[in-house]
């Protein structure tokens, strides 16, 4: 599936403006913060951990860092999909959110 750039770039914006959306309900709840300059978007955890958001124009992907590994997202059926795992995006986001924050507080 062929993306225009200006399209892209609003998918991505989209989907950006969603994670960020989902972060601002736990505003005070969690020790985590977020960062956007409009390319990179970085989610900063207490402790130490980070997500780390990019959008790579040239190959219409959205990639994601972690402190293990990066995920490659291509949007397919609507969707941001991981290419090996076949994640989609948001409910990686969330599980990996979940994830850490559960290590922290439920112990």
């Amino acid at each position: 599936m062929f993306i225009k750039k200006k399209t892209f770039h609003m998918l991505v914006d989209k989907t950006i403006s969603k994670i960020e959306k989902y972060l601002d309900e736990y505003n005070g709840k969690l020790d985590l913060d977020y960062e956007n300059n409009g390319k990179i978007t970085k989610i900063n955890f207490e402790s130490k951990n980070e997500i780390i958001i990019t959008r790579q124009e040239f190959l219409k992907q959205i990639w994601v860092a972690t402190k293990s590994q990066g995920y490659y997202f291509k949007y397919k059926n609507n969707k941001w999909i991981c290419r090996k795992k076949k994640h989609e995006l948001f409910e990686f986001i969330k599980k990996y959110l979940f994830k850490k924050t559960q290590e922290k507080y439920f112990k």
